[in-house]
């Protein structure tokens, strides 16, 4: 019987214990609490798969007389005409993937496409090209000046950037103008 009493008396005191902290901080008027819910997500992506990681953003311009903007993959922008560039929310878009090691792969990009505003005016997008991304440790070896390529590195992930030219007419009217673009990645 004397075990029982001290085995109670042990879980009695882990009890109180436990307990205490609560007690306290629901007594406790100094301490305030906030709660607030938060989001997260992730993609596990197969081999032999495309990821965007970023879309192709031109930025902002006032049109003036016209010109071609470029957003280019070493990430800047330039323009020739009477374009004026306004800010540096732009960047080109971002793909990622997964191959087998030293395989071959083909990326196709399209070579124009038409982008319009709400309004129903638009703009052409063309002279669509690639570039390594090297935020991605590992890489490729494009083959010559075309767009075949070959996957190095001990995991086969590659990256790729984009970039494109936006041509625009003379007092093109304003408004936000959007656009869906393909790219193709062919596993060899």
């Amino acid at each position: 019987m004397n075990n029982r009493n001290i085995i109670g008396r042990r879980d009695r005191r882990w009890a109180l214990c436990a307990l205490l902290p609560i007690v306290f901080g629901a007594s406790n008027a100094a301490y305030a609490q906030a709660q607030q819910s938060g989001r997260t997500m992730i993609a596990v992506v197969t081999p032999t798969t495309l990821v965007k990681r970023a879309d192709l953003d031109m930025g902002r311009m006032l049109p003036g007389g016209g010109g071609v903007v470029s957003v280019n993959v070493d990430g800047t922008r330039g323009t020739t005409g009477s374009v004026l560039l306004i800010g540096t929310d732009f960047h080109p878009a971002r793909f990622a993937g997964q191959g087998a090691v030293l395989q071959r792969i083909q990326i196709r990009l399209p070579n124009n496409i038409t982008i319009t505003n709400p309004g129903g005016n638009t703009m052409r997008v063309s002279n669509f090209r690639f570039g390594p991304d090297a935020t991605l440790p590992l890489s490729y070896l494009r083959l010559g000046n075309s767009p075949n390529i070959r996957l190095l590195g001990l995991n086969g992930i590659f990256g790729f950037i984009v970039g494109a030219d936006l041509t625009v007419a003379a007092n093109q009217p304003g408004g936000i103008y959007s656009g869906n673009f393909d790219v193709t990645v062919n596993y060899q």
